[in-house]
């Protein structure tokens, strides 16, 4: 077997309004009823300390319906310098890890994925993604207000964070390859399941 490399990439950009809407995000977090605690997996090793992931795919969610403006538009300015023009967004969960914390190495199920650095002080934990072609694992130099996408089947985890609480917005997206002339559009299409 043999391995033929291509060029991929990692984007990173920003959320454009992050400072004025970090405040009211971690509040509307902090007050969602997300129905969870404490959540270990031992086959995945993770420990996060709150997550809403059981409801993911609800876009009704106060703290979702904040963010999604800014996100679209992040999310429009990235998938251009790749060459689409429409993505179907699938789900969206945010993370808060505490002391320990940790998303063992995985990978998601649709085209792309990312990372919404939404509360990421000083000495959290970095995400960590590894490239299919030679299995190295590069630790993201990311700074809060950050927003990272990249392809879904590559594997990447969060590192067990410090004592520091640190929140992050995951998401999952796929990709529709329509025939681009000029300049590419977006077409945002919520995945609505509940």
């Amino acid at each position: 077997m043999k391995k033929i490399q291509i060029d991929d990439c990692i984007c990173h950009s920003k959320i454009d309004k992050h400072l004025e809407i970090k405040e009211k995000l971690l509040s509307l977090i902090d007050k969602s009823d997300d129905g969870t605690g404490y959540t270990v997996d031992s086959y995945y090793t993770d420990s996060i300390s709150r997550l809403d992931w059981n409801v993911s795919k609800n876009f009704q969610r106060p703290w979702v319906k904040l963010l999604l403006p800014e996100f679209i538009k992040s999310v429009t300015e990235i998938i251009k310098t790749l060459g689409y023009n429409t993505i179907e967004l699938y789900a969206m969960w945010y993370q808060q890890y505490l002391n320990g914390d940790t998303h063992g190495w995985h990978i998601h199920g649709q085209h792309f994925t990312g990372v919404y650095y939404l509360e990421f002080p000083d000495g959290c934990s970095k995400t960590e993604v590894c490239s299919p072609f030679n299995l190295k694992s590069k630790a993201i130099e990311a700074v809060e207000g950050d927003i990272i996408v990249f392809p879904a089947h590559y594997i990447h985890r969060g590192a067990p964070n410090k004592n520091i609480r640190k929140t992050i917005v995951s998401f999952n997206f796929d990709i529709k390859a329509d025939p681009i002339e000029g300049q590419p559009s977006l077409n945002l299409s919520l995945i609505d399941k509940e």
